[in-house]
């Protein structure tokens, strides 16, 4: 059985999305400062149980977000192939041997067992991150020896090539301004202690 994984798309990706994470972690540190020493009297004008919660469910969405791709792969041999979801604890299975035709398009695989236009098996290429490119190459090969009948919509697998440099460029940007706000909450925060 092969493996079909999927990766993050940029690794500034997840240098924002960690960055993200600890500016909640400050800006948490920021608010329970405010709440024990008092300042300028808003310890009794917060509400500590929804504020508390709000946090929590930043950070679980920023952990959710660094991880997320890794709930998604494929495993396929020569015969059968199985798309698992385990976020939504759901697979689905196909029989290759039953596949007539193949059309690969920029979203995704769709396989089709007869000449209808509904498909029996899909593969996506995004989930929270981008697909392997071995793992597509070595489903390609094993559609090809079975000789489905294959259309295909692209050269360069999406997610992949110099046009998607850009995704990175865009994560680089969110992360130096997340980096900007972060500094600022933790100088802050340290002012604080220096001051009580």
């Amino acid at each position: 059985m092969e493996k079909i994984k999927y990766y993050y798309s940029a690794m500034s990706k997840q240098v924002f999305i960690l960055i993200l994470s600890l500016l909640i972690v400050t800006r948490f540190i920021l608010f329970v400062q405010v709440m024990t020493y008092n300042i300028n009297d808003y310890a009794g004008e917060i509400n500590i149980q929804a504020t508390l919660i709000l946090y929590l469910v930043y950070l679980c969405i920023c952990v959710f977000f660094f991880i997320a791709y890794k709930f998604f792969f494929t495993m396929f041999d020569e015969n059968n192939a199985t798309y698992y979801n385990k976020l939504l604890r759901k697979e689905v299975t196909i029989n290759l041997n039953n596949v007539e035709r193949a059309h690969l398009v920029k979203k995704g695989i769709y396989l089709y067992e007869d000449s209808n236009d509904k498909s029996a098996f899909y593969l996506p290429f995004f989930r929270f991150g981008v697909i392997s490119p071995v793992g597509v190459d070595n489903f390609y090969k094993v559609l090809k020896q079975k000789n489905i009948k294959i259309e295909k919509e692209f050269t360069i697998l999406p997610g992949h090539g110099k046009r998607w440099k850009w995704v990175s460029v865009l994560y680089t940007c969110l992360a130096l301004l997340a980096l900007g706000s972060e500094t600022q909450t933790l100088a802050l925060v340290v002012a604080i202690f220096k001051s009580h």
